[in-house]
This record gives C-alpha cells, sequence and structure tokens, in this order.
C-alpha cells in the first residue's frame, strides 16, 4: 500500500508539473502576441490588419480541427458506452434466467421431497377421475333400466304348500 501512495504522490507531481508547464507556455505566447501587435501597430497599420486576419483564419482552422476531434471522441465514447451496456444487459439476462433456472429446480425438488404431486401429475389424476366419474354415471343409468319393480307376493299364492 505504501508503494502506491507514493505512485499516487509522483502522478499529482507529474499532472500538477504539466500544468505549470502548459500555463508558462500559454503566457509565452500571451505576451508573443502582445510583443507582435505593438510592433506591427508602430510598424504600419496594414501589417496589423494582414496579422489579424491570418490570426483569425488560424483560429477558425484550430476551432474546426478541434471541434471535430471532439466529435470523434465522443462518438467512439458512446459506440463504447453503447456496447458495453449492450453485453451487460445481455449478462444481466443470462443471470437472471440461470437464477430461475436454479429457482425452479430447488423449488421442484423441495416440493417433490415433501410429496407434493407434480402439474403432470395433478393433470392425470384429473382425467382418471373424470373417467371414473363418466363410468359410474353409466353404470347408474344401466342399472335403473335392469331393475324393474317386483310385483308384490300374496300370501295366498299358487305356490304356497297347502294344509
Amino acid at each position: 500500500m505504501a508503494t502506491r501512495k507514493k505512485s499516487t504522490k509522483r502522478a499529482r507531481k507529474s499532472s500538477s508539473d504539466t500544468q505549470v508547464e502548459l500555463l508558462k507556455m500559454l503566457h509565452q505566447v500571451w505576451l508573443a502576441g502582445l510583443g507582435a501587435v505593438s510592433k506591427a501597430q508602430r510598424g504600419a497599420p496594414k501589417l496589423l490588419e494582414e496579422l489579424i486576419a491570418e490570426g483569425a483564419q488560424m483560429h477558425a482552422n484550430t476551432k474546426e480541427a478541434a471541434e471535430k476531434a471532439l466529435r470523434g471522441a465522443l462518438s467512439s465514447v458512446q459506440d463504447t458506452l453503447g456496447s458495453r451496456m449492450s453485453k451487460a444487459r445481455g449478462d444481466a439476462t443470462d443471470a437472471f434466467e440461470n437464477l430461475e433456472k436454479i429457482f425452479r429446480s430447488r423449488v421442484h425438488g423441495a416440493l417433490t421431497q415433501l410429496g407434493v404431486p407434480s402439474a403432470g401429475e395433478v393433470e392425470s389424476l384429473s382425467r382418471r377421475v373424470d373417467a371414473l366419474n363418466a363410468n359410474i354415471e353409466k353404470l347408474a343409468r344401466t342399472r335403473k333400466v335392469a331393475v324393474r319393480p317386483r310385483p308384490a307376493r300374496r300370501n295366498g299364492s299358487a305356490h304356497s304348500p297347502a294344509h
């Protein structure tokens, strides 16, 4: 961890050194510009106008190039982010599907261990019960037709023995 702090301090120092150098360079450019304007004003007004026109042209070209580079960088970043987001969505979807499979498997295992019938078994039993009910109704109808009322016996019927 100590080496990490040292490298961070070096990076900060290097960054601040770079900023200082950049500021010095910008200051020198500013001073050179002021010097050029001063000489041009003393030397010839036409030279000043030429320098201004050339500076404006250079500024326009530089600005256009900078904007083009910035657009390219932003487009690249957007493409990279888009592809990473798509990958992350795909990974999340896969993880969710795997989690769902594991959950279903475990729930099925727990229900089986408890002796709870599966949906297929319940459906099969339901069909069998329906078939048995249909057979019972059919038997009940045929029994009603087969069972006819018997005539009542009389005490003095012809089949009884005579005394």
